[in-house]
C-alpha cells in the first residue's frame, strides 16, 4: 500500500495550488511523459484540492479535542478512517500517547485522528468497556475496526518508537504506510526492548 498524503503536502497545495501545479510541470518536463498522462496528472492535482479542502473543514490534520459524546458520534460515523484516543489528564501515559498520535497526525492526512477525555465520555466508557487507559479506538466507516489498549502491544514501555504505533495501527487499515516504512526494522519486534528503570514499575493506567 502506499502512504496517504501528509499534512504538509495538502497544506502546500491548500495554500497555493498554483505553485504546487507548477512544480509538478517541472518535475513533468524533466522526463519524456506523453501529454495524456501529464494532463491526467494535473487534473487529479485539482481533484485533490478540491478533496483536500472538505478534510480540512473536518478538521484533518490537527489533533483537537472531541467535546461531547454527540460530536464524538458524528466525527466517527461522518469519516472513512479515523483514530480516537480516550485519555485521562492525570495519567502520563495518555500524555505519551498524544506526543506520538500527534505526529502521526500530520503524516496522515487522510484519516481523522481526534482524542476524547474519559470524564466527558461516560456512556462511551461504558458501551465501550474501556477499562485501561489510554485507550486508542480505530473506526472504519464509523465501525469499531480495531483498538489499542495500553502499552502492551507496543513493547510494554513508555519509550516505545512512533513507528511502532504506526505500524499496529496500520495493521487495522486505519492508515496505509508505504512499503519502504512497513520494511524498516524497529527494535520492537526484532530484539528485545531494553525499558528503563522507570518503566518496569510502571503499569497501564487502570480506570
Amino acid at each position: 500500500m502506499a502512504a496517504l498524503s501528509t499534512t504538509a503536502q495538502a497544506q502546500e497545495i491548500l495554500d497555493d495550488e498554483a505553485l504546487a501545479e507548477e512544480k509538478l510541470l517541472e518535475e513533468l518536463e524533466t522526463s519524456e511523459i506523453p501529454s495524456y498522462i501529464r494532463e491526467a496528472r494535473l487534473a487529479e492535482l485539482k481533484h485533490k484540492a478540491v478533496e483536500f479542502q472538505e478534510l480540512q473543514k473536518q478538521g484533518h490534520g490537527v489533533y483537537n479535542d472531541i467535546m461531547d459524546e454527540k460530536s464524538f458520534l458524528e466525527v466517527t460515523t461522518s469519516e472513512d478512517r479515523c483514530i480516537v484516543h480516550f485519555y485521562h489528564t492525570d495519567y502520563r501515559r495518555c500524555s505519551i500517547m498524544d506526543t506520538h498520535l500527534e505526529k502521526l497526525t500530520e503524516k496522515y492526512y487522510e484519516t481523522k485522528f481526534a482524542k476524547m477525555n474519559v470524564e466527558k465520555a461516560k456512556f462511551l466508557v461504558e458501551r465501550l468497556k474501556i477499562r485501561v487507559l489510554p485507550a486508542v479506538f480505530c473506526f472504519l466507516k464509523g465501525i469499531v475496526k480495531d483498538r489499542v489498549i495500553g502499552f502492551e502491544e507496543l513493547g510494554g514501555t513508555d519509550s516505545f518508537q512512533t513507528i511502532v504505533l504506526e505500524k499496529r495501527l496500520a495493521q487495522s487499515g486505519v492508515i496505509e504506510m508505504a512499503e519502504e516504512e512497513l520494511e524498516k526494522k524497529t527494535i520492537f519486534g526484532h530484539k528485545k526492548i531494553q525499558q528503563e528503570d522507570e518503566d518496569s514499575s510502571d503499569d497501564d493506567d487502570g480506570y
